[in-house]
């Protein structure tokens, strides 16, 4: 199977490539776990932003990181990690600006699965 991610601008895939082999089916039950796992989160991490709740806001980012990273998600691995280190002193604007850019990312990378699995895999 030939799983078009190259046009990908968000998911970098080669990290389930690899450890499924190729799979077909390990490749699809990886990225249903993305679309399980992350839109959850992100309704949590929005939901934590609307309350400024800021230990609430690090906890999810911080379970969510080691997926992301996992599923190749792009430009999440910094500004996550910054927000771990400075939730606390962080002005509340510049948190609220932070969140909502990782929010945007995560959004896209989930659009890019969905769009993913629909183009590659038969139902």
């Amino acid at each position: 199977m030939n799983v078009k991610w190259n046009d990908s601008t968000i998911i970098d895939l080669q990290n389930i490539i690899n450890i499924s082999r190729g799979n077909p089916d390990h490749i699809l039950k990886y990225l249903k776990q993305f679309m399980e796992l992350i839109p959850e989160r992100l309704k949590d991490l929005k939901i934590s932003l609307e309350n400024g709740d800021r230990m609430m806001i690090r906890q999810i980012l911080h379970k969510m990181s080691p997926q992301l990273q996992f599923f190749g998600v792009k430009n999440v691995t910094t500004p996550i990690q910054r927000m771990e280190f400075e939730y606390q002193s962080m002005p509340i604007k510049e948190l609220e600006h932070l969140v909502n850019d990782i929010i945007a990312k995560l959004e896209e990378a989930v659009a890019e699965v969905s769009k993913i699995i629909e183009s590659n895999f038969e139902y």
